[in-house]
């Protein structure tokens, strides 16, 4: 499967403290009534479809527009009403304008087992010589906004420090071959601005591996 990043929830304002305490408790080994503090973390928090703005199936006519559209792209067994009812609630993550939280790197597809907004780190393993062993050890560990944003950082000097090494212009990196050094330079650049974004609007970095 390989490591995805996923963007975690943010606390709901005013649970800051109970989100942060529940955060620690449920990355223990040992949790317990761990489902219960689960339902809970979820009900003080916001999603990072929320922080997005996504369109939503049943609330959104450009979501609405969206789920008719596949509808009629191949034959279903249901009415196109039912159709709209089944998805009802349905993020669509494909409406939202392209920013850094939303990734090209990224194993995610609409209800797959990660999300459009996930990011690939499975890139990362390849880019040890990029990034060096400590922060890919890092990698694997999830994080509280602030450590996000501070291991974002450190991933996007790595990538500057390595290409000025290299003689290579970090904005203009040349992605055509995928093994290429540039193109897992670019990985790691894009790695860096993702955890940015996420950590710059309260979310947690939800490692999955």
């Amino acid at each position: 499967m390989g490591l995805d990043w996923n963007p975690g929830n943010k606390p709901r304002p005013g649970f800051e403290k109970e989100f942060e305490r529940l955060f620690h408790k449920l990355q223990s080994e040992w949790c317990f009534r761990r489902k219960a503090k689960t339902n809970r973390f979820h009900a003080v928090s916001i999603t990072a479809f929320e922080t997005l703005g996504a369109p939503q199936v049943g609330r959104d006519e450009a979501a609405n527009n969206w789920a008719r559209e596949m509808y009629t792209k191949q034959s279903r067994d249901v009415t196109e009403a039912e159709w709209l009812k089944k998805l009802e609630g349905f993020y669509v993550l494909s409406l939202v304008a392209p920013c850094d939280g939303i990734p090209r790197y990224s194993n995610g597809s609409p209800g797959g087992y990660v999300e459009p907004y996930s990011f690939r780190a499975q890139f990362l393993v390849d880019s040890t010589d990029i990034i060096g062993a400590a922060l890919l050890n890092e990698a694997y560990e999830s994080k509280l906004p602030e450590e996000l944003m501070a291991y974002g950082k450190q991933l996007l000097e790595k990538a500057v420090s390595f290409a000025k090494t290299k003689g290579m212009d970090i904005d203009n990196l040349n992605t055509d071959d995928v093994d290429g050094i540039e193109s897992r330079l670019d990985a790691v650049v894009a790695a860096g601005r993702w955890c940015i974004f996420w950590a710059e609007r309260g979310h947690i970095l939800d490692a999955y591996w």
